[in-house]
Parts: C-alpha cells; sequence; structure tokens
C-alpha cells in the first residue's frame, strides 16, 4: 500500500503540538491586515494571538483570502517526488472556494504525476469540526486504511462531528457574511447571544438566541452534552479566541460533570476573522448532524 500524506487546511484549529502528534499537515490560507499579507498560520509565527485579536478590536481591516494553487503544488510537488499521494480534507464549500482551486491544482499535478493519488474532500466544516475530524481520520489511517478506504470514511462520518459556538457581538459575523439565520434571530438587541452550529450543508447556521453570557456558555454546555453518544464521544475540544477563562470554566464543567477529556484551543485567524474577539464554542464526536437552514427553527 502507497503512503500517503493527510492534508487539511488553516480552518481546522489545530495547534502545533496536536498536528505533529497526528502528522496532519495544512495548506495556508491568507490573512491581509491593512493592506499587509500574512499567511493564516495556526503556530502564530508571524504574528501572536493577541497581535491578531487586537487588529480586530481596533478595527483595521482584517480579510481572509483562499488556499491558492501555488500554496497546494508547492506543497504537494514534494510529496510525489517521494511516493506519497495526497488526501485533503478540506474546509466547508460553503465558507471557501479553496477546493475548487486545488482540483484544479490537481489537473496539473497529476499530469505530471500520472502514477500517485490526489484526493479531495470538502468536509462541510471548518474549525475544530474539521480539525476532529482530521484526528480521527490519521488515527484511521494508522490503523491500516488505503487512500480510497479513509477516502470513504470520511464521506461516510462527516455529519458525526458537531459544533454549537457564540460570540461576544455581531459585528464580524454581520460583517463576514457567512452565517445563516442570523437576520431572522436579531435586529440590534442589545445582550443577545447567537448560537450557531455547523449544519449539514457546510453552512454556519443560527439555531437558538439567548441573554447573556452566563446563559451562552451554559448552552453550548448542554448542546454539547446533548450531541454526545457513549461509546463514540472520547473528547470534547473547547475553541475561543480572546476568552481563556471563560473556556478554561467550560473545561472544568465538561470533566468534572460529563467524565469527559476536554481540550481547549485557540481558534485561528480564519475563523477569527469571521467571529471575532471572544468566540468560544465546543465540538464534539457525536449524534448525527440533521439541522440545515430552512427546516424550521430550535
Amino acid at each position: 500500500m502507497a503512503k500517503y500524506q493527510i492534508f487539511t487546511d488553516s480552518s481546522c484549529d489545530l495547534g502545533t503540538e496536536i498536528r505533529k502528534q497526528y502528522n496532519i499537515e495544512y495548506f495556508y490560507f491568507g490573512l491581509v491586515v491593512d493592506g499587509v499579507t500574512y499567511r493564516a498560520d495556526l503556530d502564530w509565527k508571524d504574528y501572536t494571538q493577541e497581535e491578531f485579536y487586537g487588529w480586530l478590536s481596533q478595527g483595521k481591516k482584517v480579510k481572509t483570502t483562499q488556499v491558492t494553487m501555488e500554496e497546494v503544488m508547492s506543497r504537494v510537488r514534494p510529496c510525489f517526488e517521494q511516493g506519497i499521494d495526497i488526501i485533503y480534507i478540506g474546509c466547508s464549500g460553503a465558507l471557501t472556494g479553496s477546493m475548487n482551486l486545488f482540483e484544479l491544482a490537481k489537473r496539473e499535478l497529476m499530469e505530471e504525476f500520472p502514477d500517485r493519488k490526489m484526493i479531495g474532500i470538502d468536509s462541510l466544516a471548518a474549525s475544530c469540526t474539521l480539525g476532529m475530524m482530521v484526528i480521527d481520520a490519521s488515527k484511521k489511517q494508522q490503523g491500516g486504511l488505503s487512500i480510497e478506504e479513509l477516502e470513504q470514511w470520511v464521506y461516510d462520518n462527516r455529519f458525526f462531528y458537531n459544533q454549537f459556538a457564540t460570540v461576544d457581538t455581531l459585528t464580524y459575523l454581520r460583517a463576514a457574511g457567512r452565517i445563516k439565520g442570523l437576520a431572522a434571530f436579531f435586529g440590534n438587541i442589545v445582550g443577545v447571544k447567537p448560537i450557531f452550529i455547523s449544519d449539514r450543508k457546510g453552512n454556519n447556521l443560527t439555531v437558538n438566541k439567548v441573554k447573556g453570557t452566563k446563559a451562552s456558555l451554559n448552552e453550548i454546555f448542554e448542546d454539547v452534552k446533548n450531541a454526545c453518544v457513549e461509546g463514540e464521544t472520547e473528547e470534547i475540544f473547547i475553541g475561543q479566541g480572546m476568552a481563556m477563562e471563560r473556556a478554561e470554566a467550560l473545561k472544568k464543567r465538561v470533566e468534572d460533570e460529563l467524565h469527559i477529556k476536554a481540550t481547549i484551543e485557540w481558534i485561528g485567524p480564519i475563523v477569527g476573522t469571521t467571529c471575532g474577539p471572544g468566540i468560544i464554542a465546543t465540538f464534539c464526536r457525536g449524534k448525527e448532524v440533521t439541522r440545515y437552514e430552512g427546516d424550521g427553527e430550535k
């Protein structure tokens, strides 16, 4: 069986150590801050977490750019030259067109390396929803699955990863325009916080609203609790962007009340740009995600 490398992208929100542990590589999205271009770096080498979220708080013009063909080709070609195939489990196509650019790069690379394999999969997810999926894919690879078997496993399992998130302000979500159902829940109500999920079509979908920070934390705890499945939910991830105290409180509650290991990760620059400082979310493998825009409110 040929060797293969799992790639994801900057939207997965997995830190340095956990990516090393599971031998996960990622393609870089881009980040443009007041006209200056950076890589959307999950190792935070070019800027710190505090600097990044500070740019948002200061009102700097921050935008993200897709994975480019050049990025894909420059990272895949060395693998192909070593006889290593590629499987890319990428950010939801409802949120980015990066998978389309991956496929364009694939056309060129496969002409040069016709004996290699290069598979791209739309995860229909982002952030630690995607990250947990990729970790589990790595475990399956280590368990002996071929690249084709792993591709099928991802398609069979991608709807069993759950996200429940809330934010401090609606400003960034409105500006990004990448969350469904927002207008139906809110006008300009002060103190009301959205609860949003990653839905079955790969969108961020608003499914509930609560008043105040304490209520929002309780809601995303209860939501992840209800999504857990005995024997399937082995760990809960907590993502945060400048909300570490709240993340630590959630971690303690998960471990004390649910007796499930909880891991805190920084929400990276791609999801962070969309959600802003104060983003906090819970993630788990568990019940099947069935919600999508237009199927009714919670």
